[in-house]
């Protein structure tokens, strides 16, 4: 096992996480998620596999939960029937179970396109389905978002929903803070300055350009990526600005986070972000006939028929750029599937429902099948069972944010958390590799459950307890009466006041 300088620092970050809870640990987690260029620790007897800063840090962030019993017993809370907590369990538990067995069992039976390792290297290879070390990572990297997933959940079921939400707006300001520097070491050729965070044995792609643009990859290894986690922060940030958020930032950065992704020139990224504004507008029109609609709703609707049309059209009047808009859509959007990359990507969805069909609609197991969307991995690595469980889960969640719409004092962070996780389904069932949505769609998704159930009970009592179990000053926590007493908890990331 060879040890990274960032792994070091996630060393660091996890001995803090352990003393202090999971409030530290869950805004380390948070940030730690946008390194996705990043090894942390890198094993040689797997191929070179990387393990990433957030998943080492999840290892530590569950001895944080195993030192306090009583936390650890409301983060197990999330997964009781019938929450989506529940059904995302089931997932993850057959999808690991899947990895251990279905590709022993359908062993040479259909050809896949899988990730192989080697010369620091990682490969695409078409090779007859059998056990593989990627069987392995993707079982640890499911597990790890459903610890990701309990945490988020525990956090927020406690009352710190606010302070979750402040650290996840403050990772979305170093993710455009990481875009900035990515444009500006690549104007100024000192990108060797980030490859202290470019370390993993992926294929980077940093350099690309279209039509003059440079490609914006920020802390990731390429654009597409980028964009992915970058749209989650837009539509959480977006939909708290929406339902009046009194911070000064949230506005902004929606708008700073919007420029770097239609700078990123990802064709993932561009359906996915328009999917989300009609889904945005729809909310906000469905407000107005609720007559729940604030000046921000109003404005937004006004921008989407008004505003963006008149700048397009008066666009077409200046010819460079129009020339330019032109060049750069035909290349992104409408020429995507001919080019080598959107061949290549359908072959691989091609040969993955080939696959489906090969292991009577079983699924070759959990990370034996590369492919090009979500939806095609599901069916492909888990089959019909593991995608009828996803199904469920999916909409469960759904049925949380409806609910939430209909709730006049519901709050807003669980519908900014939803937005968030469906803008990163939507993008990752255009062009996702594999079946895990990774750290940050499960951060969301903790979010808003355990909010909704703490926003839902209507009582509450003042109860003191003990911040850590290393001692401190005891605090009053607002809880729902009867739920927990004595609850040994971490401090707030943010604001310096103990929960």
């Amino acid at each position: 096992m060879q040890v990274e300088l960032i792994g070091l620092i996630v060393l660091i970050a996890g001995a803090l996480t352990v003393h202090r809870g999971l409030g530290f640990g869950l805004a380390a987690l948070s940030s730690f998620s946008l390194l996705g260029a990043s090894a942390a620790l890198i094993l040689p007897a797997l191929g070179g596999a990387s393990i990433q800063p957030a998943h080492l840090l999840l290892a530590f962030l569950c001895a944080a939960l195993a030192l306090r019993p009583k936390t650890f017993g409301i983060a197990f809370s999330a997964l009781h029937y019938p929450g989506p907590g529940f059904w995302f369990a089931l997932f993850v538990v057959y999808g690991v179970v899947t990895a251990m067995f279905l590709p022993r069992i359908f062993a040479g039976s259909t050809v896949t396109y899988s990730l192989a390792r080697g010369n620091d290297l990682h490969y695409i290879l078409a090779t007859p389905l059998k056990p593989t070390a990627t069987n392995l990572t993707q079982a640890v990297y499911l597990l790890g978002d459903l610890v990701c997933f309990a945490a988020a959940f525990a956090y927020a079921r406690l009352g710190r929903a606010t302070a979750l939400a402040k650290a996840i707006i403050a990772t979305g300001v170093v993710c455009v803070g990481f875009a900035f520097l990515d444009l500006a070491t690549y104007a100024t050729g000192t990108q060797a300055l980030m490859d202290v965070i470019r370390n993993a044995n992926y294929r980077m792609l940093e350099d690309g350009e279209i039509n003059g643009f440079k490609r914006i990859v920020g802390s990731f290894s390429e654009a597409g990526a980028y964009g992915y986690v970058a749209l989650a922060f837009y539509g959480f940030s977006l939909m708290l600005w929406l339902e009046g958020d009194r911070s000064r930032f949230v506005g902004p950065l929606a708008v700073t986070l919007l420029a770097t992704i239609l700078l990123a020139t990802s064709s993932t990224a561009y359906a996915a972000t328009a999917v989300l504004s009609l889904g945005v507008l729809g909310y906000c029109v469905a407000a107005v006939v609720r007559r729940r609609a604030g000046p921000r709703h109003l404005l937004y609707i006004l921008a989407f028929v008004v505003v963006v049309p008149v700048i397009v059209a008066g666009s077409t009047l200046l010819p460079e750029v129009r020339d330019t808009v032109s060049a750069l859509v035909q290349e992104t959007v409408v020429t995507k599937l001919e080019s080598q990359s959107g061949v290549e990507r359908m072959r691989w969805n091609e040969r993955a429902l080939t696959s489906f069909a090969d292991t009577a609609g079983m699924g070759g197991g959990l990370g034996s099948i590369r492919t090009s969307s979500f939806i095609v991995a599901l069916l492909s690595n888990v089959g019909i069972p593991g995608a009828l469980l996803f199904l469920t889960f999916f909409v469960s969640l759904l049925r949380l944010a409806i609910a939430t719409t209909k709730q006049a004092d519901s709050d807003p962070i669980v519908i900014a958390a939803l937005t968030a996780c469906f803008a990163q389904i939507t993008a990752a069932s255009i062009s996702a590799g594999s079946v895990d949505l990774g750290i940050g769609f499960c951060l969301m998704a903790g979010l808003a459950t355990g909010t909704t159930q703490a926003s839902s009970a209507r009582q509450e009592t003042a109860l003191p307890f003990a911040p850590t179990w290393f001692g401190g000053p005891a605090q009053a926590l607002r809880i729902p009466a009867g739920f927990v007493t004595r609850l040994p908890l971490a401090p707030a990331p943010l604001g310096g006041s103990r929960s």
